[in-house]
């Protein structure tokens, strides 16, 4: 990255205008993370059905990214970023008038379809942008996206206690479209734009490139934290810790508002120090975040221990993503997607398999064995230093 560049451009209207995105795309999964139970009471299922209906969401949300890519490369990342969060919009206002299981699952695959290739193609006209100005910019990117998943969350219970599910997520619908409809004259036209000049267009492919893949593996390592502390810190702090109901939430919230915080100043970090140390430093406070949360010393303890651990892995997911759009050879959307491939793998899959680990020996030893990943992140850090040193 070109450390020389002008402040008056880090507030471009390019630059909000992807930031809107990422608000509304986060907005949506904070929405739909109180959404689940009012699911699963409109088709009178139990948690089986409820969980075969996510699996096959993601499942579609994997094929999306597969198609990303693809898309992205024919028509670029600005039309397929408008169209898929105009398909977004109305996802979970379709899915409340859901009461048949078949009609569901059209539904859940159309919602994850449209959130993941979403995801990838924003990203990647965040990256284009970053790249255009020279500057820093995808933590602040993800930053807005833990801002919208935080208000999506701490404003979707009050809304389905006060307007009902069509309140909710009609209000979803009116604010993603504002968001998404506002930013659209001023994306990125996207890396698509200067194969096309030569009358060409790009096809995607597996890079050669084996820097893709480790910078892949790097987002999947905080993904994977951040999913399982999503699924079971809350199950973690009730049942090992003995925390009432009311405060199990504390631990995903101090993760994710940490979270949110270090997102908005990792930019201006990346900037002074260089993204090697910046990932260095993230890790060896995600590692002494994941090792206080595991020692279930206290209530209290715990709690600053995930805080912390949020503040470190904070800034692992934008650096990778990044440095998978500045690969030498390697087109920024299919970094991107495949940095985003192995992300989601982390997200959505590994979490299950580690709560087979915590119901056979409680979760203590999952959480410390995320403080030894983040050693692995550190080491990464170390060896990727040059390759770190363009981002």
């Amino acid at each position: 990255m070109n450390p020389q560049f002008s402040p008056f451009m880090t507030l471009s209207p390019a630059r909000i205008a992807v930031s809107a995105l990422f608000l509304a795309n986060g907005l949506i999964a904070g929405f739909w993370s109180v959404f689940v139970p009012v699911v699963q009471t409109n088709l009178g299922i139990g948690e089986s059905a409820m969980g075969l209906l996510i699996l096959i969401g993601a499942s579609a949300g994997f094929v999306g990214l597969m198609l990303s890519g693809l898309l992205i490369a024919r028509v670029g990342s600005r039309p397929m970023a408008i169209a898929s969060g105009l398909l977004l919009a109305p996802g979970l206002l379709i899915l409340a008038q859901a009461t048949q299981f078949n009609f569901a699952v059209l539904f859940f695959v159309l919602l994850f379809l449209s959130l993941s290739v979403m995801d990838v193609a924003m990203n990647a006209n965040g990256a284009d942008v970053e790249q255009a100005q020279g500057t820093a910019m995808m933590s602040s990117f993800h930053g807005f996206w833990s801002m919208g998943a935080m208000l999506g969350a701490a404003s979707g219970g009050f809304l389905l206690g006060h307007a009902g599910q069509n309140g909710m997520t009609g209000m979803a619908l009116v604010t993603c479209l504002a968001l998404v409809l506002g930013a659209a004259p001023f994306l990125a036209p996207g890396s698509f734009t200067a194969a096309a000049k030569d009358g060409k267009k790009e096809r995607f492919s597996l890079p050669g490139n084996m820097r893709v893949y480790l910078f892949g593996v790097l987002a999947m390592t905080t993904f994977t934290a951040e999913g399982s502390v999503i699924d079971w810190s809350a199950l973690y702090l009730r049942e090992e810790l003995r925390a009432d109901v009311a405060l199990s939430g504390f631990a995903f919230a101090g993760f994710s508002f940490a979270m949110m915080l270090a997102r908005f100043s990792g930019d201006t970090l990346r900037q002074r120090f260089g993204a090697a140390q910046l990932l260095q430093g993230s890790a060896v406070l995600a590692v002494i975040g994941f090792a206080a949360a595991a020692s279930g010393a206290n209530l209290g303890f715990t709690v600053f221990g995930f805080l912390l651990a949020g503040l470190g892995c904070a800034n692992v997911v934008p650096v990778a993503f990044s440095a998978a759009a500045n690969v030498p050879g390697v087109s920024s959307a299919t970094g991107i997607t495949i940095a985003t491939m192995f992300g989601y793998f982390g997200l959505l899959c590994a979490p299950a398999l580690l709560g087979a680990v915590g119901e056979a020996h409680g979760f203590a030893p999952v959480f410390a064995g995320f403080a030894l990943v983040m050693v692995m992140v550190f080491m990464i850090a170390h060896f990727a230093r040059g390759w770190l040193s363009a981002v």
